[in-house]
């Protein structure tokens, strides 16, 4: 039969065999696990190329918006630099209106105005046999709102409106003070 030593280098000789069985079965799944791998880092460098395309796109896409809206914020500061240096031209005009407005000039321009427009608006009254059209502005016909009141002559206007610019001055000046009527 045998003897103790055969029956040990037997019994290792089984445990050799299947450690070898199992590092052989490790191998193979870990050369499995490997190839996976490698074919998955292949797929994400593909699919990485793709995306990184498709972002520099994108990244120009952003580039190009940005030298737009850098054109117009240029062309924005340049209208509010004319709509500023427009403005200061309005400020000293207005100025200027207010001052010849204020002024004799201004008083006497109404007043021609008013003349005017009241012989305009009595030239051109309905009925009279020479009138063609009323002006848009004009009076109601004589018809719509009644009986038409006589004009009154040019130097009782000139006295109404002297009596209105006095009254109006005197208005301004109670305001100024701060006083009521």
């Amino acid at each position: 039969m045998h003897n103790a030593g055969d029956l040990a280098a037997l019994v290792a000789a089984f445990f050799f065999a299947t450690g070898v069985c199992a590092g052989v079965y490790v191998l193979i799944r870990l050369a499995r696990l490997i190839s996976e791998g490698t074919r998955l880092v292949a797929e994400m460098r593909s699919r990485s190329d793709t995306v990184l395309d498709r972002v520099q796109a994108a990244v120009d896409r952003a580039n190009q918006q940005l030298d737009a809206t850098n054109s117009v914020t240029t062309g924005m500061d340049e209208l509010n630099e004319g709509m500023s240096q427009l403005t200061d031209q309005v400020s000293a005009l207005a100025g200027l209106g207010r001052a010849i407005a204020a002024g004799p000039a201004g008083r006497v321009g109404a007043f021609v105005y008013g003349v005017r427009h009241a012989v305009a608006i009595r030239r051109d009254a309905p009925g009279r046999p020479d009138s063609t059209a009323r002006p848009d502005r004009a009076v109601a016909p004589a018809v719509e709102r009644g009986p038409v009141a006589p004009m009154p002559a040019l130097p009782q206007l000139a006295q109404q409106a002297q009596e209105a610019q006095q009254v109006a001055a005197r208005r301004r000046s109670l305001a100024r003070s701060g006083g009521h009527r």
